[in-house]
């Protein structure tokens, strides 16, 4: 049995000889990045949700909203990765806390307007992230003073 990448109808595919040549599922650490495979087996590129997430730049900010008309921080979330709709917290709770995030992983700050985990956006790389900020879905710097006074960590949704 081999361990490897293969390709099929435009699908790319990880089998894994540990478990019996079986095609891999969920997340798995391939040559030190973590990557996602749906239940299918598919190969899922997190560079998918940046370029879903770009889609809406300008969208209006809107609190509670879920929709291309106005989306929240967490709405936005839930959108992009087409997940149940939960607030900040919930998702930085449910997510697998990761140190070297890419594109596509979730950035997660404090105390914001609230006590606790009150914001989160995506990362998009080159220190920037794409969340619902106060003038809509908009670029942000990581490293601006006041995001990193209130950055609470990086996760990944399992």
């Amino acid at each position: 049995m081999k361990t490897g990448w293969f390709q099929e109808n435009n699908q790319w595919y990880y089998l894994d000889a540990n478990q019996g040549g079986a095609m891999v599922t969920g997340q798995v650490t391939i040559g030190g990045q973590q990557e996602s495979f749906d239940e299918n087996g598919h190969w899922i590129s997190v560079n998918k949700y940046v370029a879903e997430a770009k889609k809406y730049l300008g969208v209006p900010y809107v609190w509670g909203g879920a929709t291309p008309s106005g989306f929240d921080c967490s709405g936005f979330i839930s959108y992009v990765y087409k997940v149940a709709r939960q607030d900040a917290a919930g998702f930085y709770n449910s997510a697998q806390k990761i140190s070297n995030p890419q594109p596509g992983d979730l950035v997660f700050f404090k105390n914001t307007y609230k006590n606790g985990i009150s914001h989160i956006g995506i990362v998009v790389g080159d220190g920037r992230m794409i969340h619902a900020g106060d003038k809509g879905i908009e670029y942000s710097n990581l490293n601006s003073p006041y995001n990193q006074q209130h950055f609470a960590g990086y996760g990944r949704l399992k």
